[in-house]
């Protein structure tokens, strides 16, 4: 089993940076931290989990409504404000789609398309679903983020809470997260499963699907980060020699980049995580 320190990453991939970089400034509240060679690293002031942007071209595909990454707000009337803010102004950053507010399992929320060929979620998660037991409705952040720091919208992103993945089995992906990849499942139901490390609030929700699946590309994945780079070989070596017999279905070759030593592979599931020190 791999012994994360942390669950650090997400990659995402769009087709353009100049298009899909403003929606995460201008609507989501992230800052850019780098960009160069064809991506974008970005962060939210309230989140340490950093967003890496993959520019894929126009070709780059749609990705399922069942992969995107979900952003909090502190208050319940910030939905309808941001969906109203989105809907007037999508003409703007060429969104596709801004879906009305919607409710489901304490959550309130809107979605939008952008540009780039993902769908982005603006979330309220109602304290009483704490009382329920549900821990990722846990408020995310230390302290908010006031207004003046993104002014004349009506809402205010407060973190980049989550993203979501796609399962063929949910019980065999249950034992793969916690047994192989060292997760914890904190919540979920029959129709979902909610992954994270222990030491940071973010999670991950996987969704089981029935029909046939839309598989990504490895330019969207998670990343995890060991505790030395001993350990990230030790891993490789071990998902090599025998990662089918645990779910691994392929591993490809060890990376290094400015003394830093990661690989990428891919699960039961065919989706992408990272190991890196």
């Amino acid at each position: 089993m791999l012994k994360p320190v942390g669950l650090i990453h997400g990659h995402y991939e769009c087709r353009s940076l100049d298009e899909t970089l403003p929606i995460f400034t201008d609507l989501l509240a992230l800052e850019i931290v780098e960009r160069k060679n064809g991506q974008a690293i970005v962060k939210h002031p309230n989140t340490d989990w950093l967003l890496i942007v993959h520019e894929g071209g126009a070709s780059a595909p749609n990705k399922p409504h069942n992969n995107h990454y979900g952003f909090r707000v502190a208050r319940h009337e910030e939905i309808p404000e941001a969906h109203r803010y989105i809907d007037a102004h999508k003409g703007n950053y060429a969104i596709k789609s801004v879906t009305k507010p919607h409710e489901a399992h304490f959550a309130y929320s809107v979605y939008f398309k952008e540009p780039g060929g993902n769908d982005l979620e603006i979330e309220y998660y109602n304290p009483n679903a704490v009382a329920q037991g549900r821990r990722i409705a846990a408020t995310p952040w230390k302290q908010l983020l006031p207004e003046e720091r993104f002014p004349g919208k009506g809402y205010v992103p407060q973190a980049m809470s989550h993203g979501t993945l796609q399962c063929d089995n949910k019980e065999a992906s249950d034992r793969f997260y916690r047994e192989i990849l060292g997760l914890e499942i904190v919540g979920g139901g029959r129709h979902s499963t909610y992954i994270k490390h222990p030491s940071t609030p973010w999670y991950i929700v996987v969704l089981p699907m029935s029909q046939r699946r839309d598989y990504l590309s490895p330019a969207n994945r998670f990343t995890f980060k060991l505790a030395s780079s001993g350990e990230v070989l030790e891993a490789h070596d071990r998902f090599k020699k025998s990662g089918k017999e645990i779910g691994i279905t392929h591993v490809e070759e060890i990376q290094q980049t400015n003394g830093n030593v990661s690989f990428i592979f891919s699960d039961l599931d065919k989706n992408w995580w990272e190991v890196t020190a």
